[in-house]
């Protein structure tokens, strides 16, 4: 009896699945077709169909920003005509904004310097230039020189240079003191980096008969001024430059470092 029931069961989902498959239709069994030109045929006024833009709207930053957006989904959108004029692109108004800002002329950075001696001297040409620079100051890093001097007077530095000259000793290895008013009037035998390279350049010419020299600390105390202008219009670091370098002391104005 068991094996009856399961033998009916399986000729009857072979019979379903031949109907389901349509390998019935010959005999006018099978189920209703139901494709693309029927799913026409059912629908009811399709004239009246019409496709409409969708709306845009922006992101609201308060708390009433969803009832906004609730509200306005509700209104339907007009269709777009070929006669309407096209929106403007989000974004036209800041990018209009953004290159009239790029026209806006940038600010000059312009330094002079560094000085030693002659700092005040070029501050008080630019202020009265109508600048308003502002002094910065480093220390100079150690070194040292091997000295003779300082002397009271320059007639006293002439004789010395001379007797230097009658010694042999080779011309640019000495000269006058130039920027130390430390150390001036004097002569420099040679500026060194340590100070052993100092003492031993001081055996050196002591062996060329130089009594007198000594190893001192050349930068001692000192700092180099830099003035700095910044801010400045095109024009105005034309005029700087105008200025020369007999009011700069020797020096021509450069760009601030990293501008």
């Amino acid at each position: 009896m068991l094996r009856t029931i399961v033998l009916l069961l399986i000729l009857a989902n072979l019979g379903f699945f031949a109907w389901s498959h349509g390998y019935l239709r010959a005999a006018g069994l099978g189920p209703a077709t139901v494709g693309e030109p029927q799913r026409l045929r059912q629908q009811i006024h399709p004239e009246r169909l019409t496709i409409a833009a969708r709306t845009f709207v922006p992101d609201a930053t308060d708390a009433s920003a969803p009832d906004r957006r609730a509200s306005t989904a509700s209104i339907p959108a007009a269709p777009v005509s070929e006669a309407s004029p096209a929106p403007a692109p989000i974004g036209s108004a800041p990018a209009a904004a953004a290159s009239g800002a790029g026209t806006v002329k940038s600010p000059v950075c312009l330094q002079v310097g560094p000085y030693l001696t002659a700092s005040s001297a070029v501050g008080t040409a630019l202020h009265a230039a109508g600048f308003a620079p502002v002094e910065k100051q480093r220390p100079l890093p150690p070194q040292w020189m091997v000295l003779m001097g300082p002397y009271p007077d320059t007639d006293t530095l002439k004789r010395k240079l001379g007797e230097l000259q009658r010694l042999g000793l080779k011309e640019g290895s000495y000269a006058a003191v130039p920027d130390r008013p430390r150390y001036m009037p004097g002569i420099s035998l040679g500026v060194l980096s340590t100070e052993a390279a100092a003492q031993a350049q001081l055996a050196i010419v002591q062996a060329k008969g130089v009594s007198s020299a000594h190893v001192v600390q050349r930068n001692l105390d000192m700092q180099a001024t830099t003035w700095v202008l910044d801010g400045l219009t095109k024009e105005q670091a034309a005029n700087l430059h105008k200025l020369g370098t007999a009011a700069l002391k020797g020096k021509t104005p450069e760009a601030c470092p990293g501008r």
